[in-house]
């Protein structure tokens, strides 16, 4: 168990502040960020990204996140990690979890926990081993496997959608910009193929999946007051979208992002105005408010797009103070409610291109709130 200071400063950082604005965004240009070349970075997203970035001994954390929907109506989101995000001064603690979703919404859930000699991650490419858990591969598709206690899981996925920085994908904070957390998609969308066994059964699975990876050295709870993010495959484009406020300290910074794709070509610019309007507020059981509509503007040079998200359905909704110990939840729960919110949503894109070429598509999509 973590320490009560700990959970303390973990579970107070939410403080919901919902408005909308306009801002002229340049990710090449935030304050809390380094150009590509400070940064040591190419112009284009090159596989050893996805490898090794940190190392484990110091403090820093390391994630690589894996998320599949299949067309019988399940889910299956699996991330390997070097240590907790919560404590990054911390020894090294591999651990690999899956949670499977069923049609009818049933969850399975699955901790690896290997030990630390059975951890194994290539600074070339994506090949990290901890335990029978793995996740091989590289820019084009990846191999993902998992096999602990009675669960597995077996699946290919192959890109169908080019890797993508915002910016550099690193945020610096301090006054020496030491303290960072960095953020790449490195396959936004795939098909994906396979089998998951679990209750003594193996059944065959296709469909979709996303893929990103997280590094850095600092507590999100640290830098960011709030967050919402989402993603979709919608006709021909992909698409990536997030709405993040950095915490008081760090100026209340806005830093909308917005990736959208059609086919194998990158749209969206660095450069852009975006507009983040949620709106219909409905109540939840837990006492938090949600949008049943969110609406997105963006425009640039040479591009206007509009994303329409309606007709949420909760996929996930965690009060975050449960996980607290009682005496943490009954000094919190005068002054804060903090909650993480997941949703299957519909979404509507229409888009303008510099020839006046008029899009729009619709289909299916998800996005959190945190």
């Amino acid at each position: 168990m973590k320490p009560i200071m700990l959970f303390i400063t973990s579970v107070l950082f939410t403080v919901i502040m919902l408005f909308t604005s306009c801002v002229h965004v340049n990710h090449n240009n935030i304050p809390i960020s380094r150009t590509l070349k400070e940064e040591g970075l190419p112009p284009k997203v090159e596989p050893w990204e996805d490898g090794l970035r940190t190392d484990p001994q110091n403090k820093e954390f390391e994630w690589w996140y894996f998320d599949f929907s299949f067309n019988d109506g399940s889910t299956a989101v699996i991330f390997f990690s070097t240590k907790s995000f919560l404590n990054p001064g911390g020894k090294p603690d591999p651990e690999v979890k899956l949670v499977i979703t069923e049609p009818d919404g049933n969850k399975i859930t699955v901790d690896s926990k290997p030990e630390r000699r059975d951890f194994y991650a290539s600074k070339e490419r994506l090949d990290i081993k901890m335990g029978n858990n793995y996740a091989k591969g590289d820019l084009d598709g990846c191999i993902v496997h998992f096999d602990d206690k009675g669960v597995s899981m077996d699946i290919k996925l192959t890109s169908k959608a080019p890797p993508w920085r915002p910016g550099t994908g690193i945020e610096r904070y301090g006054t020496n910009k030491g303290r960072y957390f960095a953020w790449l998609p490195s396959i936004p969308y795939g098909t994906a193929e396979g089998t998951l066994t679990y209750n003594g059964r193996t059944t065959a699975v296709s469909g979709t999946g996303y893929h990103d990876h997280n590094w850095g050295n600092v507590r999100l709870d640290k830098v960011k007051s709030q967050w919402y993010w989402g993603r979709a495959r919608i006709g021909e484009y992909t698409l990536i979208f997030s709405e993040m406020f950095t915490t008081n300290k760090y100026g209340n910074i806005r830093i909308p992002v917005f990736y959208l794709a059609r086919g194998n070509k990158i749209l969206s610019k660095d450069e852009y105005d975006f507009k983040f309007t949620p709106s219909q507020w409905t109540r939840h059981s837990g006492g938090r408010d949600y949008p049943r509509k969110i609406v997105i503007n963006v425009s640039q040079d040479n591009m206007t797009a509009g994303l329409t998200i309606s007709n949420p359905v909760i996929i996930e909704a965690q009060p975050l103070l449960d996980a607290a110990p009682w005496i943490v939840r009954v000094l919190a729960r005068p002054f804060t409610n903090p909650y993480y919110f997941r949703f299957n949503a519909d979404f509507t894109l229409t888009a303008t291109n510099e020839d006046g070429e008029k899009v729009k598509e619709t289909g299916k999509g998800i996005f959190e709130m945190m």
